[in-house]
């Protein structure tokens, strides 16, 4: 009936909790690191349906990207993660949420140089009205030296859901990693595209302990209607010391931004 009525087609969901699931691990062989970290440095990075992988791999290869710690990815397939992830030596995970009409996947990963070592999926709640699509977050549990930090890949969805639609969705992602540890990182596009959009997430996050470690770093999409500030990266038991935005080149109309962390665990 809703195909009647719209013309859309519905979008073919993953609702297994438990998948798909695709992981691999490309980090050389060896120690994971000769000394303690005196930083670490996470990146949230939409891919735009995943189309210039090219591009994004020399982008995450140079400065202020290059080196990279853990990336949080959106808009992406197997493939293209697991080709990031040989050409750089990481370790990653990977869900997908959806199946695009091209009939790829659409979904999240993590992206890690230190070991993985549990994973999950966060099925999001409010499917979009028109095209029943789900969104998800990816959360990965990153061992760096010893001490363990909760990441979530995150893709709200967009404002055809409403702002309280995807204030919950944002709830969800904090509730899914509650409790789980002293460290979270939450990182990814949050469509915050609407007037109002961004400060009220900032402040959800606020009241949940979290601190907005992007901010300042400005619009992270260009588009007809000007600058947009969709991406962000928030932290809770992390101190940021640097943050931004990489403008150069990245295969994609998202921006990915970039935020380094003090490592005192």
């Amino acid at each position: 009936m809703l195909v009647l009525l719209t013309g859309c087609p519905l979008a073919e969901n993953y609702t297994d909790e438990a998948g798909p699931r695709y992981s691999g691990d490309h980090r050389p062989p060896g120690p994971v690191a000769t000394e303690v970290p005196s930083s670490v440095t996470f990146v949230a990075y939409n891919l735009a349906f995943s189309e210039n992988v090219t591009e994004a791999i020399t982008a995450l290869k140079r400065p202020p990207l290059a080196g990279a710690d853990v990336i949080a990815m959106q808009e992406m397939d197997a493939p293209s993660v697991d080709r990031i992830a040989k050409e750089l030596g990481l370790t990653y995970v990977y869900y997908p949420a959806s199946v695009q009409v091209d009939g790829g996947d659409f979904g999240n990963a993590v992206l890690s140089r230190w070991p993985i070592i549990e994973d999950w999926k966060i099925h999001l709640p409010h499917d979009d009205p028109y095209h029943q699509r789900r969104r998800i977050g990816v959360v990965a549990t990153v061992d760096i030296d010893g001490a363990l930090v909760q990441t979530v890949s995150v893709h709200n969805a967009t404002p055809i859901v409403g702002l309280g639609g995807r204030l919950d969705q944002t709830e969800a992602l904090i509730n899914g990693v509650d409790g789980r540890g002293p460290m979270q990182v939450i990182a990814g596009d949050f469509n915050t595209s609407d007037p109002g959009s961004l400060r009220q997430t900032v402040k959800l996050f606020s009241d949940r302990g979290y601190e907005w470690a992007s901010r300042g770093v400005g619009d992270t999409v260009d588009s007809v209607i000007g600058g947009l500030p969709l991406d962000s990266i928030f932290s809770r038991g992390l101190s940021p010391l640097e943050r931004g935005v990489d403008r150069g080149p990245s295969g994609s109309d998202h921006y990915p931004v970039w935020v380094r962390f003090a490592w005192q665990p």
